[in-house]
């Protein structure tokens, strides 16, 4: 092998090491909670703890419980970080659930509890481009949303359609 090759080789081998061990995960909670119930934690540093493109799109047709999602997942601090006391209640009642299905760049799944879904019932939405979560938490005729870093993320179409479906199902006011 020539001289030349084995250098082109070491400099991709040690810029791929590089770019590898570089990976950020740093994570600053400033949780608050405003009138309407909306609770929002406002990670106001780099929340990116997965790149968007990595596993994310692969999760479609995927189980939430089959993946391992809420416990073992590399979103699974970012879940801790945003629904604080609620996180351990999620993972309780996330018994019967919806396989991950996608619209546009949102990934939507939904779990509730077995044989009782009217009395706790979770929708976990990832916008994919700009990677973030928000979490759709239906308890005893109230909804509460969880926000990371203050973003809603705007649901359309078939979304949209079912979280109003939900609602009505809630006795909550449906969104336009």
């Amino acid at each position: 092998m020539k001289k030349e090759t084995r250098m082109y080789l070491f400099i991709v081998a040690l810029s791929s090491f590089t770019l590898i061990s570089c990976k950020k995960e740093v994570i600053k909670s400033i949780p608050s909670t405003d009138s309407t119930s909306i609770k929002i934690d406002a990670l106001k540093s780099d929340s990116a703890i997965i790149n968007p493109s990595d596993t994310l799109n692969n999760l479609v047709d995927k189980s939430v419980i089959g993946m391992h999602l809420l416990t073992e997942s590399s979103i699974t601090p970012r879940l801790k970080t945003l629904l604080e006391s609620d996180y351990d209640q999620m993972v309780k009642h996330w018994n019967t659930e919806t396989p991950f299905t996608k619209e546009g760049n949102i990934l939507h799944a939904s779990g509730c509890k077995q044989h009782d879904c009217n009395s706790y019932s979770y929708d976990l939405y990832i916008d994919t481009k700009n990677n973030k979560i928000n979490v759709y938490k239906f308890s005893q005729s109230k909804l509460t949303v969880f926000a990371e870093d203050d973003y809603r993320i705007v649901l359309k179409d078939s979304l949209l359609q079912d979280l109003n479906t939900k609602k009505i199902n809630a006795n909550i006011p449906k969104e336009k």
